[in-house]
């Protein structure tokens, strides 16, 4: 999955509160229920190495440290 670099790169800028909004709203539309409040600032640092490399998503890890998150919580 591709996604626009600069997009990408502005949304990795955001303070982690900012950014796990995002993600958790993402996760409402999709009918996926995540806790309120955000991880660590380790498990977002995670999930932001998860889809850095360019612009590359590693799904599989996101989701991974996402659902991690879900049973601890």
């Amino acid at each position: 999955m591709k996604f626009d670099k600069e997009k990408l790169a502005a949304l990795m800028a955001l303070p982690d509160e900012e950014l796990w909004r995002v993600i958790k709203q993402i996760a409402d539309q999709r009918g996926l229920e995540l806790p309120a409040n955000p991880p660590s600032h380790s498990e977002m640092e995670r999930m932001r190495g998860a889809v850095g490399d360019g612009g590359r998503l590693n799904l599989s890890d996101a989701m991974r440290v996402i659902n991690t998150y879900r049973k601890g919580n």
